[in-house]
């Protein structure tokens, strides 16, 4: 989505780095604002199920520390963990 210097200057101002605006814009819910404009925040629900999510991915990335795909041409040919 493309920032105008206005909204660009003030996510800058406001502490939005880029990964913020972005979440919220994907997982946020969207209502209609003031002068045909569209709204997007994000609420208490849509911040614990991104959180869990978040969480799940962290585990899931523990697990994968050490691993390795073993790949020929466009085939996999094996994973294992290396300790």
């Amino acid at each position: 989505m493309k920032f105008t210097r206005h909204a660009e200057i003030r996510r800058q101002q406001r502490g939005f780095p880029p990964f913020i605006t972005d979440t919220i814009l994907q997982f946020g819910v969207v209502r209609s604002a003031a002068g045909e404009a569209t709204r997007v925040f994000l609420g208490n629900r849509q911040h614990r199920e991104i959180v869990g999510e978040l969480k799940r991915a962290i585990q899931l990335l523990d697990k994968a520390k050490g691993a390795h795909i073993i790949i020929k041409g466009d085939s996999v040919l094996t994973v294992y963990k290396q300790a």
